[in-house]
């Protein structure tokens, strides 16, 4: 960042997802360049010594959730396309979190915007045909890796100037003759939510198997993840045979899973 000179600048969350390979027609965000916006700075000087005392989140893995639909914004005349999200862990989290950073804003002397957090994505802007969009829509699951300061340059870019990163619930890592991910989570129902995340990654059908089930150890991590590709395959097929119970675990907040798939 250089000083105070004036940008047009705001916060948001960067996000990850197996994004489709093309879409309709529209004028496409780069995947690097997806994000949710929390805040708004305008066209006016920032100084980055205040980012010192930026407020942290309450949740130190970045919340993950699934695409469910579309939106085509504002209502009345829209003019960008964005995914929705559904949140799994900490949806509310992110709200209050917002009114934080707002609230952070406003001591510094800004005007902020407080309407109510919306979650989505900006996939695209107009021109655009709605139906077009809606006939290739499917959901898809969603990470998020980190709070930027983002800069608007024009021509849909948006280059991160600052970010304060998160652990990210997944990481993907090289196994001999299967698929492995180091999972994270607060407690073994995220380690669920989380290690079928990774796997909807690779196979995004995967994530509308998800089950309201109780998990308390990892065992039933295990288990629970198994009953998905059991019932996946029966109805449409899986790339999963399963899930070994053999993967290395540590105990330590967050807690940390070595999960191998059997490909």
């Amino acid at each position: 960042m250089q000083g105070m000179e004036e940008r047009r600048l705001f916060f948001g969350f960067s996000v990850d997802a197996p994004w489709p390979t093309s879409y309709p027609k529209g004028r496409i965000i780069e995947e690097s360049a997806r994000h949710l916006t929390l805040a708004f700075l305008g066209n006016r000087p920032f100084d980055e010594k205040a980012l010192s005392d930026f407020p942290k989140p309450e949740f130190p893995i970045g919340p993950v959730g699934v695409c469910d639909k579309l939106l085509f914004l504002p209502d009345l005349k829209p003019r960008v396309v964005s995914n929705q999200v559904h949140w799994l862990t900490d949806g509310e989290k992110l709200g209050t979190y917002q009114e934080k950073v707002l609230d952070w804003l406003e001591n510094l002397g800004y005007t902020v915007d407080r309407r109510p957090f919306l979650s989505h994505i900006t996939l695209a802007r107009a021109p655009f045909v709605e139906k077009e969009w809606e006939e290739v829509f499917e959901p898809l699951p969603v990470m998020i890796t980190g709070i930027h300061l983002y800069e608007s340059i024009g021509n849909l870019r948006y280059p991160s100037i600052w970010d304060l990163p998160l652990i990210c619930a997944f990481e993907e890592f090289e196994h001999t003759a299967d698929i492995a991910f180091y999972v994270h989570g607060q407690n073994y129902r995220e380690l669920y939510l989380h290690g079928a995340l990774a796997m909807s990654f690779k196979f995004p059908h995967f994530i509308t198997y998800l089950q309201d089930s109780e998990i308390t150890d990892l065992h039933a991590v295990v288990r629970a993840l198994n009953q998905m590709i059991t019932k996946s395959d029966q109805e449409i097929g899986c790339p999963f045979k399963a899930v070994s119970y053999h993967g290395k675990f540590t105990e330590e907040k967050p807690l940390k899973w070595e999960m191998i798939v059997d490909v």
